[in-house]
């Protein structure tokens, strides 16, 4: 794990544990949650499209 990571083990000794977790854990860019807005956007309903009628 070490050598993937590039981590001396003296230096991997010294890291805060929770946060390398935290780091290693992280998904991709594609898979992270979304906000509202984010959402409606990525399906081509603006903020402009949405004030008018159907």
């Amino acid at each position: 794990m070490l050598t993937n990571l590039h981590i001396m083990p003296s230096q991997f000794e010294e890291e805060d544990f929770y946060r390398l977790n935290e780091v290693l854990s992280a998904q991709a860019e594609e898979d992270r949650v979304q906000d509202g807005a984010d959402f409606l956007a990525q399906m081509g309903i603006t903020k402009d499209g949405a004030s008018k009628g159907i």
